[in-house]
């Protein structure tokens, strides 16, 4: 509903003995049952703009397989702090301005907001595509601040980008042979389950309360790339 769920699942994975890159391996192939079942029932309430989906789509695979492939040549440590550091920015600019994420804002698709959102999307994909905790929360963000999206409309449609950079990150790891397959098939189980719930109650739920979710899991987030 509001993102984040590997800054959990990762470590989990790592707690049950999994080396770090293949606890990355396997989470990356188990939330795609997130974003499948989260993107289904979204779709079904007439909450994803497809449209902006694709436009994020594209950028982020191409940058997720990229970041999958550099997976052990990247500084991680600095890499995220310079996002925990990102993350509280645009958090203090979300919680400073009452009206954003609860209704939706009107902006002129200009080519230049495209270019832009895509190329966050590329950017997030890369993070997405080595690591991923928290990139389906940045997501939002673009759709958010650039496109003027509602918590509720960003978290059906990010799921189209979400899955998409999910996906080929998985079958990059799978290529590398660094997925325990019996612990992502309970992941994607799982995840599937639990975004299908908060997707069918997101409605009842509603603007405000997500947007306060969202800021505390974002808060969370930042604590744990920080330390």
């Amino acid at each position: 509903l509001v993102g984040g769920g590997s800054l959990f699942t990762i470590p989990v994975l790592i707690l049950l003995g999994l080396p770090p890159t293949i606890a990355i391996g396997t989470n990356r192939l188990g939330v795609t049952g997130m974003d499948l079942s989260g993107w289904y029932k979204f779709h079904q309430k007439k909450l994803v703009n497809h449209k902006f989906g694709l436009i994020l789509a594209v950028p982020a695979v191409i940058g997720s397989f990229i970041g999958a492939n550099i997976v052990l040549a990247v500084n991680e440590a600095l890499l995220k702090k310079v996002i925990a550091v990102l993350t509280m920015t645009i958090l203090i600019i979300i919680m400073t301005k009452p009206t954003i994420g609860l209704k939706r804002q009107v902006h002129e698709l200009k080519k230049s907001r495209i270019i832009f959102g895509g190329v966050l999307s590329f950017v997030i994909g890369i993070y997405g595509g080595f690591y991923g905790a928290g990139a389906g929360t940045f997501l939002a963000y673009v759709l958010i601040l650039v496109f003027g999206q509602t918590f509720l409309q960003s978290a059906g449609t990010r799921k189209m980008a979400n899955l998409a950079l999910s996906a080929i990150a998985a079958i990059v790891f799978a290529f590398k042979g660094v997925i325990n397959y019996p612990l992502a098939i309970v992941l994607f189980v799982g995840g599937f389950i639990g975004c299908y719930l908060s997707s069918h109650y997101a409605e009842k739920i509603g603007n405000i309360w997500i947007k306060r979710l969202f800021a505390v899991i974002v808060a969370v987030m930042a604590v744990r790339l920080l330390l």
